[in-house]
């Protein structure tokens, strides 16, 4: 029964990225000079739609990752995750992005391909070959909770 329930999820969760691709794309192109930029549509979630995640599975998980990030909003090694989730965040390029599901995803597996401006390129590896897809959509769940505190 529960392996219903994963598998329907999980497909319902590819459709809505391949339409929230194709509507995030067109509405990417309208969006007015200045507007923060989307996460890229070729992300892992590539949807508006938030993914389910396990919240009490990713504060386990985020142990090992509050040795350089802090949930009370002060500054370490890498960004707080205090209110990040949904904020606007500078990348060292100069451009603006928002730290959505799809942000953060790509920042855990790919941490150097979008570096938050004033933080080290190089200090976090990519972890998208050491955590499964869901535990980091578990970890990106225990950010998602930390955005309103």
């Amino acid at each position: 029964m529960r392996r219903g329930i994963i598998l329907a999820v999980v497909i319902g969760l590819a459709v809505a990225g391949l339409l929230g691709g194709v509507f995030q794309g067109e509405a990417h192109n309208a969006a007015p000079k200045g507007t923060p930029a989307a996460s890229p549509a070729a992300s892992p979630s590539g949807s508006p739609v938030a993914l389910v995640g396990d919240v009490k599975a990713g504060k386990a998980l985020a142990s090992q990752c509050l040795a350089c990030h802090t949930i009370d909003g002060k500054v370490a090694v890498g960004p707080t995750w205090l209110g990040l989730y949904g904020s606007e965040v500078e990348l060292e390029d100069g451009t603006t992005v928002v730290a959505d599901d799809a942000y953060l995803i790509a920042s855990i597996k790919d941490p150097n391909a979008q570096v938050v401006k004033g933080f080290p390129k190089g200090a976090m590896p990519p972890y998208g070959s050491i955590l499964t897809d869901q535990n980091i959509i578990d970890i990106v769940a225990y950010i998602r909770s930390l955005a309103d505190e």
